[in-house]
């Protein structure tokens, strides 16, 4: 919020929108699995408590401009903007004007838990997954592939010994004495997206090595997937190189109306990318992230202290760079009697974002569309006329914008916001 809003009475460098008024929820994450064979299947992408969140404030802002941002991010998922969560905040943006939802893009780039490939017709194809020797935590896989496909599944131990094989719509476990080690859902037909879907749990008592996800085609077309490992910070298992980092977004952020944001290391010359902000594109193929800013060793408010700072890199601060900017267009908007859809506010963004890095016109896995430019962007509002409605605006209409600008404050603002960089990682 400090990134977003911050009056800068603690870091000496204000937030980019300082005025905007600002509203906190504390997320509840109990209504979603996070250890046991439960969590095959769940991501924050089903969370109903995040969307509530999402929902609780746009009602509290009423007919107020506002732009939430979102730090939050996990792997699992189908990646095609399909989630409960997803759809939902696709839907909330779409009701009204003047609203955006801002999300990080993730930072499992260099993590290795992302692969893709074709399981040939009649053939079968080994996915390699690593754990490693002090890993004691739960290690959870997804693979996504098309409706028309039809995979069966078979998980080899580091020791070479099959240990289950899985046809389509069933499910397997392995035990040792009451305990579940291995868990198995081949789902077909997922309710959201109609895609099929595996999933594979493996319990600390698991044996570390190279784990092999053998998939099995018994139809004549070959079929591609998609496969991810699930984010886990005390012991993150890979897939073995060569690599794959493409497709690396978090579970949330592939929806059609977000805005996703990666990172970029501004203490740099030349604005190199952080090494950890994850691209693009989504499984479907859109372009996401859209945007990216500073993430790097960026410098703001310490939780749980009153006057303390900390430094933090990730893409969760880069996102909210991008939330202070869509509230300075959302205010100079309003100052010019102006609604701004979520097609406008991306609009605005992208197409004043800066191009060198990256070098390229368009789009770029990581990059976005460019590096977001709080002062282009709000001078693109600038530029349009102020709208001359015949009728009154009611003071209390006046009162309900975002308080961040009137054209050249916001202007003023976005070039003081320039100065914020981002080191431990979120």
């Amino acid at each position: 919020m400090d990134i977003a809003a911050g009056n800068g009475r603690g870091t000496g460098t204000s937030g980019v929108a300082p005025e905007a008024e600002l509203m906190f929820v504390q997320l509840a994450s109990t209504d979603i699995p996070w250890e046991g064979p439960s969590v095959v299947g769940k991501s924050f992408g089903d969370s109903v408590q995040l969307l509530e969140a999402l929902a609780f404030i746009f009602d509290q802002a009423g007919t107020k401009p506002c732009a939430i941002n979102v730090s939050l991010g996990t792997n699992g998922g189908p990646h095609d903007g399909t989630t409960l969560v997803e759809q939902g905040i696709d839907s909330l943006v779409r009701q009204k004007p003047n609203r955006a939802v801002i999300i990080a893009a993730s930072n499992s780039f260099a993590d290795g838990i992302h692969a893709q490939g074709t399981v040939p017709a009649n053939g079968q194809l080994d996915l390699p997954w690593r754990v490693g020797p002090l890993d004691f935590t739960d290690n959870e896989l997804e693979i996504w592939y098309g409706r028309a496909g039809r995979l069966e599944v078979e998980l080899i131990d580091p020791s070479g010994t099959s240990v289950a094989r899985v046809p389509v719509n069933k499910s397997g476990t392995v035990h040792a004495g009451n305990d579940i080690v291995v868990f198995i859902a081949n789902r077909l037909d997922d309710p959201n997206n109609h895609d099929n879907t595996i999933g594979i749990f493996l319990s600390p008592e698991a044996a570390p090595g190279t784990w092999k996800v053998r998939l099995h085609n018994a139809t004549g077309a070959a079929t591609s997937f998609h496969a991810w490992i699930e984010r886990d910070d005390q012991g993150q298992s890979t897939f073995v190189p060569p690599l794959d980092n493409t497709h690396t977004l978090g579970s949330i952020s592939c929806g059609h109306e977000t805005i996703v944001v990666g990172s970029y290391d501004a203490h740099v010359a030349g604005a190199p990318l952080s090494f950890f902000s994850s691209a693009g594109p989504t499984r479907d193929g859109r372009q996401k992230p859209e945007v990216s800013a500073p993430g790097h060793n960026v410098r703001a408010a310490a939780s749980t202290t009153s006057t303390g700072t900390t430094r933090m890199s990730g893409t969760s601060m880069a996102s909210p760079m991008v939330t202070g900017t869509a509230a300075l267009l959302l205010a100079e908007a309003a100052a010019r009697n102006r609604n701004l859809t979520s097609a406008d506010i991306r609009k605005a963004l992208l197409t004043s974002a800066r191009h060198n890095p990256p070098n390229v016109a368009g789009w770029d896995p990581r990059y976005g569309f460019g590096r977001v430019s709080a002062k282009g962007a709000v001078s693109s509002v600038m530029q349009q006329p102020v709208t001359l409605i015949a009728a009154k605006l009611s003071p209390k209409r006046k009162a309900g914008v975002i308080r961040a600008a009137a054209s050249t404050k916001a202007a003023t603002h976005a070039k003081k916001s320039k100065g914020r960089q981002a080191a431990s990682r979120r």
